[in-house]
């Protein structure tokens, strides 16, 4: 997410209009994959510090989630303010403004994981798969609760065709970036296995049975988990909520979405011991797994095409690789899939 300076100097009026809050300070964060969000730290005239968030994307049902979550006392879900709308959000701009709690901790996903916080990790992420989904319809044009898998708005194959059209009006590349130029000459063989990929997760679609759907984080990665003093994670950033199955979040656990910090065995069977008993549909694993990380590489191969800057840790072509090396989601799916 990229601090937007036309609405740094209008957030103070905001938060005290929709919610009551008097600002002393406000720090813009940097990071983040959203391009339509912003996030500050603001800490009030009361010295508590808040998590303020701006977006353009429908995050109302994580919102209502989170918010429902929270009024249950839930260890690990940040709290949720209440705008004066009624709602856990106010409407600003084309876009949506939030507030919770702000959590003091380490990110998760620089330090790892002691197997007493995968542990309790289960357990949380167990607490959010019982929530039942929030009577979204109480909003006047309250949102539809999302239950495909998809984040992105476009389909794989017209972002496809579009990439395609990126790599061949950038020519060879020989005379440009050479970051581009290795991509232009990487892609035949990136798009087959992005290809192969979709065809697998759309085999797996047809031959799916019926399942439970539950509340889900819909992105509990490692890069969404903060840890407090006490070692109790947090999850933060619920965007991308959905009702689904619940092997929507245990993907990221059983196959891991985080290259440079793999999950190990040891960590599944501590985040097992506290998540609970569960049967798991090792197809919709593979499934889930496989659409994540065609999206993944979709994303990094067009922003990488077009300019578009990296707020991750990794630059966008170590980004690629990775996903596609054998720690990589791309690459563990694959494996999976070969032993089949």
């Amino acid at each position: 997410m990229t601090p937007r300076a036309d609405l740094g100097s209008r957030i103070g009026a905001w938060l005290l209009a929709d919610y009551g809050l008097t600002i002393d300070s406000l720090e813009p964060i940097v990071g983040g994959l959203d391009p339509e969000a912003a996030v500050w730290l603001a800490v009030d005239d009361l010295g508590r510090s808040w998590a303020v968030k701006w977006t353009r994307r429908d995050t109302r049902f994580g919102l209502l989630l989170a918010g429902a979550l929270a009024q249950s006392a839930v260890v690990g879900v940040p709290e949720q303010l209440t705008s004066r709308q009624g709602h856990p959000w106010s409407d600003r701009r084309r876009g949506r403004l939030s507030v919770s709690a702000w959590v003091l901790g380490r990110e998760a996903f620089e330090t790892g994981l002691a197997p007493a916080e995968w542990e309790a990790l289960g357990r949380l992420l167990r607490r959010v798969h019982e929530e039942p989904p929030p009577p979204v319809d109480a909003v006047g044009d309250g949102p539809a609760v999302r239950r495909g898998i998809r984040r992105a708005g476009a389909r794989s194959t017209a972002r496809l065709r579009r990439i395609d059209r990126l790599a061949a009006a950038a020519g060879t590349g020989e005379d440009d970036d050479p970051v581009v130029a290795r991509l232009l000459r990487a892609w035949p063989g990136i798009r087959a296995r992005i290809v192969a990929l979709r065809e697998e997760a759309g085999r797996l679609r047809r031959t799916r049975t019926p399942t439970a759907r539950v509340s889900c984080h819909g992105d509990p990665h490692l890069g969404n988990v903060l840890v407090d003093d006490a070692g109790q994670p947090w999850l933060i950033d619920f965007d991308d909520a959905v009702t689904a199955p619940r092997e929507v979040d245990l993907m990221l656990v059983e196959l891991g979405v985080l290259f440079t910090m793999p999950v190990t065995d040891t960590d599944r069977r501590a985040f097992h011991s506290g998540y609970g008993a569960v049967v798991l549909d090792q197809d919709r694993i593979l499934r889930f797994g496989s659409v994540r990380a065609v999206e993944d590489l979709l994303q990094a191969v067009e922003d990488l095409l077009t300019g578009h800057p990296s707020h991750l840790p990794v630059d966008l072509e170590t980004l690629i690789d990775g996903v596609l090396s054998e720690e990589g989601l791309a690459g563990r799916v694959e494996a999976r899939l070969d032993r089949i």
